[in-house]
């Protein structure tokens, strides 16, 4: 029962926008690992991120920049996989 409230905990303290290092010492995990454990990440909660990272850039995608990688450099990479 104690796993069920501190997972609850957990769950709030990530949809309140809490930070990781304050909600794993509000609940007593000393480790990234076991916080983990008790995190749980919903699907609304993901469309929600993608929603606030897409407000974040005005609605559009960034823009990228594409670097070529040197052939030379390619082939020698490959040989050695």
């Amino acid at each position: 029962m104690p796993h069920d409230f501190r997972r609850t905990a957990i769950r709030n303290l990530e949809r309140s926008g809490v930070p990781r290092s304050a909600a794993m010492a509000m609940v007593g995990h000393q480790t990234e690992a076991v916080y983990r454990r008790y995190a749980i990440v919903e699907e609304k909660m993901l469309s929600e991120a993608g929603a606030k990272l897409q407000g974040s850039y005005g609605g559009a995608a960034p823009a990228r920049k594409v670097v070529p990688i040197p052939k030379r450099r390619a082939a020698r990479n490959a040989e050695a996989s």
